[in-house]
C-alpha cells in the first residue's frame, strides 16, 4: 500500500483480509514491515521516520506517541476503570478530575471502582476508547473497529464526541470499519482496500457511493412501491 493521510479523520474500508488491521499495527509499531517506510510529519513540518527498512530505522512503539484502541479491549486487569484511565492521564493533565470527566462522557460514571472483569463487553470497549483518547501529547489515534459491539444510540453520540475532541486536540484519527453508515456519519476521508492494495481514496460521498446505494436498496427492497400514500 502507498497512501498519505492529510485529513482529520481517515477510514480504512474493505473486506476482511484486505490488510486494514495490518496497516494499523505497522503504524503503531506492533509489527515490523518487511519493506517500505512510514513517516509522520508534524504540524510544524518536522518529519519523524517511524520505519525505513532500507535505512534500518524502526522506532519502538513507546517512542512514537501513537495511541491505539483495538477491537478487543486490552485493559490492565488489576486496575479499576478509574485506574486504567489514570495510567494514561497524568496529574499534569488534571489527573482524577479529567479521568472522572471521561468516565462520565463514556457513560461509565458509576463504574470507576470496577475491575475490567466486572465490566460488560460494551463497557470495557468504551473504557478502552476513553483511555486511548485520554493520553496526552498523542501524535495519532488508531481505532480498529472499536464501535462494533456498541448499541446504535450510544455509538451515534460517542462517535461525534471522539471526532470533536480529537479535532480540538489536533490529533489525526485513522480508523477501521465495515460500517457504511458510520463512515458517512463521520464525513471522513476513505481509503478503500482490496487484497492488500489501495483501490481508491477520497471523500466518503465518492468512494462509498456504491456501498451507500446498495445499503439503501436493502432498506427499501425491490417490489415495495408507494401508491397513493400507501405501500403495496
Amino acid at each position: 500500500v502507498d497512501f498519505r493521510l492529510d485529513k482529520p479523520w481517515t477510514i480504512l474500508f474493505g473486506p476482511s483480509g484486505s490488510g486494514k488491521t495490518t496497516i494499523l499495527r505497522a503504524i503503531a509499531g506492533l509489527l515490523r514491515p518487511d519493506e517500505g517506510s512510514i513517516v509522520l510529519t508534524e504540524a510544524s513540518g518536522t518529519a519523524l521516520t517511524l520505519v525505513d527498512t532500507h535505512a534500518g530505522t524502526f522506532l519502538p512503539p513507546h517512542q512514537r506517541g501513537i495511541r491505539m484502541a483495538a477491537q478487543q479491549p486490552n485493559l490492565f486487569p488489576h486496575r479499576s476503570a478509574l485506574g486504567n484511565l489514570l495510567y494514561a492521564l497524568p496529574e499534569t493533565h488534571h489527573g482524577e478530575d479529567g479521568a472522572m470527566g471521561l468516565l462520565t462522557d463514556f457513560d461509565l460514571a458509576d463504574k470507576g471502582d470496577n475491575l475490567p472483569k466486572q465490566l460488560s463487553g460494551g463497557e470495557a470497549q468504551r473504557l478502552n476508547l476513553a483511555r486511548a483518547l485520554a493520553a496526552p501529547h498523542s501524535r495519532m489515534l488508531l481505532l480498529d473497529e472499536p464501535f462494533s459491539g456498541m448499541d446504535g444510540s450510544r455509538r451515534e453520540r460517542i462517535l461525534p464526541y471522539i471526532r470533536d475532541r480529537a479535532a480540538k486536540d489536533s490529533v489525526p484519527v485513522l480508523s477501521v470499519t465495515h460500517d457504511v453508515a458510520e463512515a458517512f456519519q463521520l464525513g471522513a476521508e476513505v481509503i478503500k482496500l482490496a487484497e492488500g492494495r489501495v483501490v481508491e481514496q477520497g471523500p466518503v460521498e465518492v468512494v462509498l457511493a456504491e456501498e451507500r446505494a446498495r445499503l439503501l436498496a436493502q432498506l427499501n427492497p425491490a417490489g415495495l412501491k408507494e401508491t397513493g400514500g400507501s405501500r403495496a
